[in-house]
């Protein structure tokens, strides 16, 4: 035993280093522990086991062994470093002790047992490796088990993944008990998943970001930004999830069928999205920014989720951005509308139709000088309004310009306060641009008060 403990030290720090390193584990080296030692170590523990079987201590020969060798396992498992929640580290340290560390702790276990591979030799390597595998699985159970939230969803989504990828490992190396230990863990582990994302939708905005009160300006708002992150991580486990939902179905029947249960879910995680960031929007005494900031919120999910998914996904934008120009840019429109009426006095047409321009002046400029502190989450989404409001507003403003020059006739140009270069002057300068990776909170000075 001695001669063993002596190779012990190298054969733990070439294991430590595969786990702590930034590599990833890819040869399975089922001989690692019998090439680190000499032959003649083998060679006497093997002799020593003949003669104490033979001598009738079979089963006082196993315990000293497994003794022995179980209290190197575990500790070797603990100096890996995983018990500090570490997921990373606790999918790489599960991976070299079935694919690496046991697979050679049996190769060994065989040599010196070579005399005696009965049904009680799987007996006792089996609990010679059960509290290092106990140590694992406790591990998963325990952080599958601690309060739920999004972010935990993906980090046992991780788990539940790697104990279905050693699952064969389990059952090549062990007795059932052992094995239905990690298919139940791996189990529990799914369900947990499970139950966690079909609650997403209320998880992802359990967080100090969806307490901030709105951007006076209408930009997009960090529960959006924060959302909209889980939900990105969430397509990136889809096809895990899409698995779960149907492994574990919370109704028999569930789980059939050719719709995809995944997207399922997130259509009605995205319409209670929409609906917190309504219950945001009614912080907005102006109807025309309440509408910008659900299309500018929505607009910025709709962007990053569009390598996921289709115009399923935030289909109203458009419509806050009609309703947004309605309680705007069309007020000034209407403003421009005229009733030529050949019974009314010259003068009093004349009158009228400056009384229009003066007012339409007035709403513009007010518009422009509102809208132009106003913020929207990228160059795309700002020349876009700016070209559809130029679409709506120029014609008709260039229409009433031509009449008015009819009816007012000389002197018209005097009380022409915008030309359209002007116009499209001043709505080139509405709207900034938010720098929405910084949206982390809000400054109270920026807060809708």
């Amino acid at each position: 035993m001695r001669e063993l403990e002596q190779n012990n030290s190298n054969i733990s720090k070439m294991l430590i280093e595969n786990v702590k390193g930034n590599y990833k584990l890819v040869v399975t080296d089922h001989n690692l522990i019998t090439d680190a030692l000499p032959h003649e170590t083998i060679n006497n523990l093997h002799e020593t086991a003949k003669l104490m079987f033979d001598a009738g201590f079979e089963k006082v020969c196993f315990e000293v062994y497994n003794g022995y060798r179980k209290e190197w396992l575990e500790n070797l498992l603990g100096k890996m470093g995983f018990q500090d929640y570490v997921i990373g580290r606790w999918i790489k340290t599960s991976e070299v002790a079935l694919r690496v560390l046991f697979p050679s702790e049996r190769r060994l276990y065989n040599c010196v047992f070579s005399n005696s591979m009965s049904a009680s030799s799987d007996l006792y390597f089996s609990e010679l490796c059960r509290g290092a595998v106990t140590e694992l699985l406790n591990f998963a159970d325990s952080f599958a088990n601690r309060s739920p939230s999004a972010w935990r969803l993906f980090k046992i989504l991780d788990i539940y993944e790697t104990l279905c990828d050693l699952i064969p490992e389990f059952e090549s190396l062990f007795l059932d008990s052992l094995v239905n230990e990690a298919i139940k863990i791996k189990n529990r582990l799914g369900e947990i998943s499970r139950d966690i994302f079909m609650d997403f939708g209320n998880l992802i905005f359990l967080t100090p970001d969806a307490e901030f009160d709105c951007w006076a300006d209408g930009g997009v708002h960090p529960m959006t930004c924060a959302a909209t992150g889980y939900i990105i991580m969430a397509f990136w486990s889809r096809q895990n999830l899409e698995k779960i939902l149907r492994q574990y179905p919370l109704v028999v029947g569930d789980g059939a069928g050719t719709t995809s249960l995944f997207h399922l879910q997130m259509e009605l995680i995205m319409e209670q999205f929409e609906r917190k960031l309504e219950a945001k929007s009614q912080t907005y005494e102006d109807p025309a920014l309440r509408y910008f900031f659900m299309m500018n919120n929505l607009g910025h999910v709709k962007y990053r989720l569009e390598t996921f998914w289709d115009d399923r996904f935030c289909k109203n934008v458009e419509q806050y951005f009609e309703i947004y120009c309605r309680n705007s840019w069309n007020k000034a429109i209407s403003v421009l509308k005229t009733d030529m009426n050949e019974s009314v006095a010259p003068n009093s047409e004349t009158n009228s139709m400056k009384d229009k321009l003066n007012l339409f002046n007035q709403k513009f400029r007010e518009m422009c000088g509102i809208q132009s502190t106003w913020r929207v989450f990228n160059e795309q989404v700002r020349n876009f309004i700016i070209t559809s409001v130029e679409s709506i507003l120029l014609p008709a403003y260039e229409n009433f310009i031509g009449m008015y020059h009819n009816t007012v006739g000389k002197n018209a140009d005097e009380y022409i306060e915008y030309g359209i270069f002007d116009i499209q002057d001043h709505l080139n300068r509405s709207f900034i641009l938010q720098d929405v990776d910084s949206v982390k909170g809000l400054d109270e000075n920026q807060l809708v008060s």
